[in-house]
């Protein structure tokens, strides 16, 4: 689904989206967080250390990882959230001057203005991945 498809779509949730905010930057994420509350997501901070047991207890639709990480140690935190029966979309927040970096994966620039990282989050849920099967899950 395109971005102007989402925009276009008037979805109504029986729930707010559940967004996880996971990273080292804590003035970020406490921003991050308000303002996102603001809009009336379900929001919950956690540690980069702790974000697959967060994701699990939060059952949460979208992650905004915030890493400082090499791209080889934020792609395989990203493989393990998608691995995950009920898996979440992921957006890595990089800094700025990180573009070229990050190519290949969802992601934002740290600091981006509200309304577009609302646009990019409600992109990330609508195109969330499907949950596994049974069937799929035996052979994880």
């Amino acid at each position: 689904m395109t971005d102007h498809a989402v925009e276009d779509a008037k979805l109504q949730r029986l729930r707010p989206l559940r967004v996880l905010l996971s990273g080292r930057d804590r003035r970020f994420l406490r921003v991050t967080s308000f303002l996102l509350s603001q809009r009336g997501y379900d929001v919950v901070e956690t540690s980069s250390k702790k974000t697959l047991q967060a994701v699990e207890r939060h059952k949460s639709d979208v992650i905004l990882l915030e890493t400082n990480d090499t791209r080889g140690v934020a792609a395989r935190m990203v493989a393990a959230l998608e691995t995950l029966p009920t898996a979440p979309s992921v957006l890595v927040v990089f800094e700025d001057d990180e573009d070229d970096r990050w190519q290949g994966f969802k992601a934002v620039k740290k600091w981006t203005p509200i309304d577009e990282l609302v646009r990019e989050i409600e992109t990330a849920a609508v195109n969330r991945p499907a949950p596994l099967l049974d069937v799929e899950r035996a052979y994880r």
